[in-house]
């Protein structure tokens, strides 16, 4: 179905961003437990632990291994395709397909040599950004798509609300004690009004030293019983992407902000659509102490300041609905 490995392309961006933090980079380890890529690596084991050999194209993969791998990984997406369209079909066959809400979504991102990374372990675009497709019968038939941020946290609410289902809570700014509630919220309104107001912002967060580089020439991690020492908290816009690594307390679940490891900034105004929008970290540029200010500020507000009008104004927040049934 695809062509020759020779004629798979690379990416178009195999190097690291400018300026990129030491800690924002990660050593996707993990690939070396697929026994061919660690016979690539298995006398190369600095690459993953020495900060000054990581980034560099000695320690990059082969051309030939990326283009082996990207053809695998294309394969394996038309499987999974034609899987999913068993089930539809099956769907469909058995009665069902014209009252049953299908979503449709991916838990993370992959990334296929951009950056020379691989895997899930970072917070560029292409390892957080996920497919969300949606299937309403009646309402979505004829196809339809929303440029509005919106996240994996709005299934749940989303589905509640096109069931006609009790809306669950919003989490209060306090939640530790909360049993139940949720950060997300419906995306129902989107189906009425593509266009209509919506987020100002979607989160994602990973951590560190986790398939990171452990030696860092700037900071130290220490022996811990915790994997997570430093979180990395990343937000979308419309157009940006604005990173904070924070040192972080896993007892407490709290990033420490005035302990900051590295920063990323990256400008989507005119966003591609092969992930080759986030070169040039502008975090350390002259010129953008204004957007970075106020990006540092929306983040710090976090998920509930960035909740789409209807909900951020409502005075009753945690009941808010869309009314869309």
């Amino acid at each position: 179905m695809y062509p020759p490995e020779s004629e798979i392309s690379l990416p178009l961006n195999q190097h690291p961003p400018t300026q990129l933090p030491y800690v924002a980079y990660s050593t996707w380890v993990v690939l070396t437990r697929w026994a061919d890529v660690n016979d690539t690596y298995k006398n190369r084991q600095d690459c993953f632990k020495n900060y000054s050999l990581s980034y560099t194209d000695d320690c990059r993969m082969p051309e030939s291994k990326t283009r082996q791998l990207r053809r695998a990984y294309y394969a394996a997406m038309t499987y999974t395709d034609a899987q999913v369209g068993k089930v539809l079909g099956q769907l469909s066959s058995e009665g069902f397909g014209d009252d049953t809400i299908v979503v449709l979504w991916g838990d993370h991102g992959w990334q296929l040599g951009e950056h020379g990374e691989w895997a899930k372990f970072t917070n560029f675009e292409d390892g957080v950004r996920v497919p969300f497709l949606l299937h309403v019968p009646g309402v979505t038939d004829a196809g339809m798509k929303t440029d509005a941020l919106v996240e994996l946290i709005d299934i749940y609410p989303t589905l509640t609300d096109l069931a006609g289902l009790p809306q669950p809570e919003l989490c209060p700014s306090f939640s530790h004690n909360i049993s139940e509630c949720v950060e997300g919220v419906s995306v129902a309104p989107l189906l009425k009004d593509p266009t209509k107001q919506w987020k100002q912002a979607a989160f994602s967060q990973y951590p560190r030293p986790n398939s990171g580089i452990y030696y860092l020439p700037d900071h130290k991690y220490v022996k811990s019983k915790h994997s997570e020492q430093v979180m990395g908290y990343t937000m979308r816009t419309d157009k940006w992407r604005y990173t904070e690594w924070l040192h972080f307390n896993a007892d407490t679940a709290m990033g420490n902000w005035s302990d900051v490891w590295g920063k990323e900034l990256y400008d989507h105004t005119n966003a591609t659509v092969d992930f080759n929008d986030e070169n040039m970290n502008r975090a350390y540029d002259r010129g953008f102490e204004g957007v970075l200010a106020q990006l540092h500020d929306q983040l710090m507000e976090g998920w509930r300041a960035a909740l789409p009008p209807a909900y951020a104004q409502t005075d009753d927040v945690e009941h808010a609905t869309s009314e869309f049934v």
